[in-house]
């Protein structure tokens, strides 16, 4: 917010010394947000497309979105077209990348188009310097590689926003802004119950973490568990209809221990004689794919010492035939593991279906 501020304060000082014939400074509109998913980015970069047409900068001050997919094409001679198609789209307007990264070849990847999509957009922002602004998006660390991987991309961006995780009450403002929107209300019990719930999500996330998405899937499963809660019910009065009690809150993740999965344990695990663990690991997954004969089920594996953490990422996975498989599998595999932490969610959600946690005889 403050960043944005100090631009506008700018391009305002700018925009008088212009007009009374002052000079000005030449100005860089173009920009690069860094930071995680679900921080507002498209957002900030849609009132920045506004302010530039207020301020007289852009004559439309319209937004394009777009990513690798609206760039780069699968064969020779036609990502140079699709660039130029996007940025006739945006003239007069901002042109928004996100994951712009992705367009930057990887090393050893083979054939990739992504470069020439690179080189045409530079091409075009000199072509268009007073009619087209670039904003690309993206992870902050990989933003930074893809803007030092090209002399051309520094010299032509060197505007930086930086975007963190929303914080627990951050969290739960945006969570109450759409109750609100949807003319819902929550009891102080509910709030103080979502309040815990985005502590511990946020004490437990990575890079992956949802942010504003995550309070969507969470406000969408809160409608869902309120529904079921009111079906039962005669007489649905509109108050009832309007107010969001504790108990319609999903609290799968507070009986769920602090996982990181894409983060590593600080020290080796304890694991089973002839054994690592990675193989141990891709045993019980094969076998719970097998067994489960689930498409498309992803397993997730982490050894804590003698207690074993399993995520099952699909739909409509059956907790009491998991639980059995893994009773049957684990003291052959690894009969060193003495507790399971079992966990579910669905692809593209943060929140856990259920948990469990059990021993291993």
């Amino acid at each position: 917010k403050t960043e944005v501020q100090t631009l506008t304060n700018f391009l305002k000082v700018q925009k008088i010394r212009q007009e009374r014939g002052l000079g000005a400074t030449p100005v860089s509109l173009h920009a690069v947000f860094g930071g995680p998913p679900g921080t507002g980015k498209t957002t900030v970069a849609r009132l920045m497309s506004r302010i530039y047409k207020g301020l007289s900068f852009l004559k439309k001050g319209h937004l394009v979105e777009t990513d690798r997919s609206g760039l780069v094409a699968g064969y020779i001679g036609q990502t140079a077209k699709k660039v130029d198609e996007m940025v006739e789209k945006a003239l007069d307007g901002v042109l928004f990348i996100d994951e712009a990264y992705a367009l930057v070849p990887r090393e050893g990847g083979g054939r990739d188009f992504g470069q020439e999509a690179v080189d045409t957009l530079l091409k075009r922002m000199e072509d268009y310097r007073d009619r087209l602004v670039v904003i690309v998006a993206g992870y902050t660390d990989e933003m930074r590689n893809f803007i030092e991987s090209n002399p051309g991309l520094k010299s032509r961006f060197n505007r930086y926003f930086y975007f963190n995780d929303y914080k627990p009450d951050e969290l739960v403002a945006i969570y109450k802004m759409m109750a609100k929107k949807s003319h819902f209300t929550l009891t102080e019990a509910a709030e103080e119950r979502l309040q815990g719930e985005f502590t511990q999500l946020y004490e437990q996330r990575d890079s992956s973490f949802g942010n504003g998405r995550l309070v969507r899937n969470l406000f969408e499963k809160t409608l869902e568990n309120q529904a079921n809660r009111l079906a039962v019910m005669p007489n649905l009065e509109d108050e009832k209809l309007t107010t969001l009690v504790a108990d319609d809150m999903p609290t799968q993740t507070r009986r769920s221990s602090p996982i990181h999965w894409q983060t590593p344990p600080p020290t080796p695990p304890v694991v089973p004689a002839n054994s690592n663990t990675s193989e141990l690991a891709e045993a019980i997954a094969s076998q719970l794919r097998d067994k489960l004969n689930q498409p498309g089920l992803q397993v997730k594996i982490r050894q804590h010492d003698a207690r074993l953490d399993v995520m099952l990422i699909g739909d409509n996975v059956d907790a009491d035939r998991t639980t059995t498989i893994l009773q049957e599998i684990l003291p052959e595999v690894a009969p060193d593991l003495t507790t399971v932490a079992l966990y579910a969610r669905r692809p593209n959600e943060d929140i856990p279906l259920w948990s469990e946690v059990f021993s291993v005889s």
